[in-house]
């Protein structure tokens, strides 16, 4: 039993004392101002800052290869580059536009021969025109939905 002062003749249990106590605390906390506490789902999403004024996105290609390769680049939506097909010698760089909403693949070919338009093998003959990632032949690659990009040769790409 606990006495309290200024209060003669009144006892407390133990565990009343205790929950008196608490009860002050909380009532003392209660009557501070509360922290403005912020639920991540009331936040404001930062505003967009559009930093280019151009819509459209470079695309550069640069061949680190010690080999020349003739890249190709395929669109599946967007506005694509104007070249889909180029000679690219070791250490050079292509550089071209796509629309920021442009969705496509690039790859190397190496081992390619091309007749002097382009459109052709240049070996004389049917058959691709590129040892690895060839496209239909030609140097400018036009890929048509379903059709595999690349050509597998002997269990090598």
């Amino acid at each position: 039993m606990i006495s309290l002062k200024g209060t003669e003749g009144f006892t407390l249990s133990r565990h009343a004392a205790y929950f008196l106590r608490v009860c002050t605390v909380v009532l003392a906390l209660s009557s501070l101002p509360v922290a403005d506490g912020l639920h991540h789902m009331k936040r404001i999403p930062p505003r967009r800052i559009n930093r280019r004024k151009d819509p459209n996105t470079p695309l550069i290609v640069t061949n680190y290869c010690p080999e020349t390769i003739y890249p190709g680049i395929t669109t599946q939506s967007g506005q694509g580059p104007l070249q889909t097909g180029f000679k690219l010698d070791p250490g050079d760089s292509n550089n071209q536009t796509v629309s920021e909403d442009w969705q496509g693949r690039v790859w190397g070919r190496t081992n390619c021969s091309f007749n002097s338009g382009g459109a052709d093998p240049g070996n004389n003959g049917g058959g691709n025109a590129c040892g690895t990632g060839d496209c239909n032949s030609t140097l400018s690659c036009v890929v048509t939905v379903g059709m595999s990009v690349y050509y597998f040769k002997h269990g090598r790409f």
